[in-house]
């Protein structure tokens, strides 16, 4: 029964961790698009670049001021990376876990059933 519901909070994680700025994707910034690259920003911090350039163009910009540029196979993506990310790093610890605790991975605090304080 664990397992089940291990797996019905990752799919949740997943889909809303597919909304946010990742890695290489299109954002626009104060009205254009930049690219965010891999970098070493912390959680939700980015550095946006311009495309073709090697050269940090905006840096240290934090997640909530961006706009993702959305499309379904970006969404698709996103959501596989995300998913096989927790069941790969998480999963068998999880399911361990009894009934009703929160995944591992620490930005799943706030998926919750309504059982749970």
């Amino acid at each position: 029964m664990r397992k089940l519901e291990v797996k019905i909070r990752q799919i949740v994680w997943a889909i809303k961790k597919s909304f946010k700025p990742s890695t290489n994707d299109l954002v626009i910034y104060c009205g254009k698009d930049y690219f965010i690259k891999p970098s070493m920003t912390g959680e939700d911090t980015w550095n946006l670049f311009k495309f073709g350039e090697n050269v940090v163009t905006h840096g240290l910009i934090d997640g909530n001021d961006l706009v993702v540029v959305h499309s379904f196979s970006r969404f698709v993506r996103r959501f596989r990376e995300n998913l096989s990310f927790q069941e790969q790093n998480w999963g068998s610890i999880d399911g361990r876990n009894p009934m009703g605790t929160r995944l591992t991975y620490e930005n799943s605090e706030d998926i919750k059933f309504n059982n749970q304080k």
